[in-house]
């Protein structure tokens, strides 16, 4: 997890299917605006398509479908978060932006998991009576195919 200052964790908090949903912000590059996604033939349903992001080819996934959530449509105002992975950049698209959160090391509890778990909620986070599910980006990337 991204941490600012000691013992504190920075979250960047964002919307599905009316749940907070976070990710540390030390793997998120930028979030943008909806824009037109290009299809990837024989794409997994997850994987609506990639987008040109000044000049680099990043695959974009949608975090509904990835996450077993009913599909929604996308607006204009829709984000896609970037994000850094293994050796490439992925987009997450997400209902909507929340915000930036900093939170004690206490305020998270982490799964126990063994190695086979893939599962990408890897923990809760507690703000006040918020509960913010966190994801692990490099779990989100399993099975992303690399683009060169």
């Amino acid at each position: 997890m991204a941490t600012a200052e000691l013992g504190v964790t920075q979250l960047v908090v964002f919307q599905l299917h009316a749940h907070e949903y976070a990710l540390p912000a030390n793997r998120v590059v930028e979030v943008l605006r909806m824009v037109a996604l290009t299809p990837v033939p024989e794409a997994p349903a997850w994987l609506p398509g990639v987008l040109n992001l000044r000049g680099f080819v990043i695959p974009v996934v949608d975090l509904r479908t990835r996450l077993g959530l009913p599909a929604a449509a996308y607006v204009l105002n829709t984000p896609i978060i970037v994000v850094n992975g293994h050796n490439q950049r992925l987009g997450l698209i997400a209902d909507a932006m929340v915000d930036v959160v900093g939170l004690p090391v206490e305020a998270l509890e982490h799964f126990e998991r063994d190695v086979a778990d893939q599962s990408a909620v890897v923990a809760l986070a507690h703000k006040g009576n918020r509960v913010i599910l966190v994801l692990d980006a490099d779990r989100l990337l399993a099975g992303v195919p690399e683009l060169v």
